[in-house]
């Protein structure tokens, strides 16, 4: 089920909340992305935050860092070139 998919089957059985933090794990082929919320400001005060594990693959991970670049209005970061390579201009 794509995102927009997901928009439009939105209704009043759904969770939502604030993303206050995140963590992952990953293996050979899978992440293990844990979200943190709460779900409203108030409960920011007391020891409300739900810990969320999302399993998905390192395609599906790779989409939806781009769906979150794309909405952002944000470019990735270009990557990083190694020590020898700033060196020497390769």
């Amino acid at each position: 089920m794509g995102l927009c998919a997901m928009d439009e089957q939105a209704g009043k059985d759904d969770d939502y909340g604030v993303l206050v933090g995140w963590t992952h794990r990953t293996s050979a082929d899978q992440i293990d992305l844990k979200l943190q919320t709460v779900q409203s400001t108030r409960q920011l005060k007391g020891d409300a935050v739900d810990s969320h594990h999302i399993i998905m693959t390192k395609s599906q991970a790779q989409l939806l860092a781009n769906y979150l670049f794309e909405v952002s209005g944000k470019s990735r970061p270009s990557p990083r070139r190694g020590l020898l390579a700033r060196w020497f201009g390769g």
